[in-house]
């Protein structure tokens, strides 16, 4: 499996978090904020070609920024799990 940024997986897309671009100083906290951790499983569940990408995570469904969704690594998995 390849490691991908967040922005790369398309809509329906099954992914394990697995690492944060370090860039910058508060990224890893404001993600904790909204409830993003390393190891979690989640899914896209919108991308269109502007705007955020809604995604699920524990249940939870979270609008994440294309900005945020670049610094995010995942691993994609290609049979759904969600």
């Amino acid at each position: 499996m390849n490691k991908l940024r967040l922005i790369d997986l398309k809509q329906g897309d099954v992914f394990k978090v697995v690492d944060f671009d370090e860039s910058c100083k508060n990224f890893r906290q404001r993600l904790q904020d909204i409830g993003i951790h390393k190891g979690q499983l989640g899914q896209v569940i919108n991308k269109s070609f502007f705007g955020p990408l809604e995604i699920d995570i524990d249940g939870r469904k979270i609008a994440i920024g294309r900005g945020m969704a670049k610094k995010i690594f995942v691993r994609k998995f290609e049979c759904p799990i969600l």
